[in-house]
């Protein structure tokens, strides 16, 4: 198989939930080495996620679909950090590493005997990203944040949501996508900086701001005339028509979107309204957004003659952009295109076989990227990782587990435990 993209990059992760990991997984997608420290102490919560536990299972912290969507390909091995030896073995680790990622509390790792200058010492080309909610200065170092205080301070649950309600969440943590991503080019670019020049660095990314970077344009307005843009719901300051519409099926919308007059000339004709093409109050989108109760009433009578993915179609073969308002099933089951596109990716699994998941989208077409493997345990690369690769005798290692510097492996359940081939 050809050599990937990151083949030979060596990474250590001290990280949780999505922000952090996320960079490494997709890493790791890329060919990187990356190991993830964990704790039997402190479970990672994605490991606890969808399902949890069941009344004959128990916890299954191998089975969580956010943990092989987020940690999938990675090595993964078990450090007490309260322990001045599990320290130790993590800066070894650090030492011959070429990236550390960190998502934790501010002050977190200085607290462990880890902090950036610690760890420069023990590898002075060493590039380091800590990435945590509002930075590690200003006013709020210290503030605990996830996914929706985020999204609510950056002013995106502001904008979502309709004009006679309250502003409206993403149900998703959208600031963690947006941070990791932002965080895999800050990376690559250190990654670049240190290739030209020997120096390594830190980065210090603030999810308050990857996020409020993306809301640009309404921050401009704010800006420019010294008031907050207004919610919308669906509609767009300069797109119209535009929203989600009804359509044969319950809870069932096409998605339209009119830029151009010439846009807007094609939606007419299929509504049955072509006198509309011609009217001078519909001349320009100004104009429509004056009539855009009575425009959206005539494309709802439209749409309901239609099911969402028919009526994206014909708006599509007449040049409208639309697309149908999809949910996860429809994206799985019934979506052609992400089928033919290869999107999913099947992942040998060490406890079920095999599991599906979401792609990497990062369209590698001379190295393509690949998953090895998902379900690891906790600790279940310890002894790989510290005698093969740290290069701990068997006495060493084995001494490092009796004084529970090194965690031992936990122990998967004995459904299907098969371990396919690197």
């Amino acid at each position: 198989m050809d050599a990937q993209a990151l083949a030979g990059l060596k990474v250590v992760e001290f990280t949780q939930g999505m922000a952090g990991p996320w960079i490494g997984r997709m890493l790791a997608w890329c060919g990187a080495e990356v190991i993830r420290i964990e704790s039997h102490r402190v479970p990672g919560v994605v490991r606890l996620y969808i399902p949890p536990a069941s009344e004959d299972r128990s916890i299954q912290p191998e089975m969580s679909p956010w943990f092989t969507d987020w940690d999938a390909g990675k090595l993964f091995v078990t450090l007490n950090l309260k322990l001045p030896a599990g320290v130790e073995l993590a800066t070894r680790l650090v030492a011959r590493s070429d990236l550390v990622i960190e998502n934790n509390r501010y002050g977190a790792m200085e607290k462990l005997g880890l902090g950036w200058e610690t760890l420069r010492a023990a590898n002075p080309k060493l590039i380091a990203i800590s990435s945590s909610g509002f930075g590690d200065d200003g006013l709020h170092p210290g503030y605990v944040s996830w996914g929706p205080n985020i999204e609510a301070m950056s002013g995106m649950a502001w904008l979502g949501g309709f004009p006679e309600g309250q502003g409206a969440m993403t149900q998703y943590a959208y600031p963690d996508s947006l941070s990791a991503l932002h965080g895999l080019f800050a990376v690559l670019c250190a990654l670049d900086h240190r290739e030209r020049t020997g120096q390594g660095q830190r980065i210090a990314l603030a999810q308050l701001e990857t996020t409020v970077a993306m809301i640009g344009p309404e921050m401009m307005d704010q800006i420019a005339h010294a008031r907050p843009p207004a919610r919308l719901g669906n509609r767009s300051t300069h797109r119209t028509p535009q929203g989600c519409y009804a359509c044969a099926g319950e809870d069932r919308y096409c998605a339209i979107s009119v830029a151009s007059e010439e846009e807007w000339r094609a939606l007419c004709h299929l509504i049955g309204r072509d006198e509309w093409a011609l009217h001078p109050d519909f001349a320009t989108a100004t104009g429509r957004r004056e009539s855009a109760d009575r425009i959206d009433e005539a494309i709802g009578r439209w749409t309901r003659k239609h099911s969402p993915h028919d009526a994206a179609k014909i708006l599509q073969a007449a040049g409208v952009p639309a697309g149908a308002v999809q949910n996860t099933e429809d994206q799985y089951l019934r979506d052609p295109h992400l089928a033919a596109r290869g999107f999913f990716e099947t992942i040998p699994h060490l406890k079920k076989g095999t599991v599906v998941a979401t792609g990497i989208p990062l369209g590698l077409t001379g190295t393509p990227g690949r998953t090895p493997r998902a379900g690891a345990a906790m600790g279940e690369d310890n002894a790989s990782v510290f005698r093969d690769r740290l290069g701990l005798s068997e006495a060493e290692y084995n001494d490092y587990l009796a004084t529970g510097a090194i965690e031992a492996p936990a122990t998967r359940s004995a459904e299907t435990q098969t371990r396919p081939e690197d």
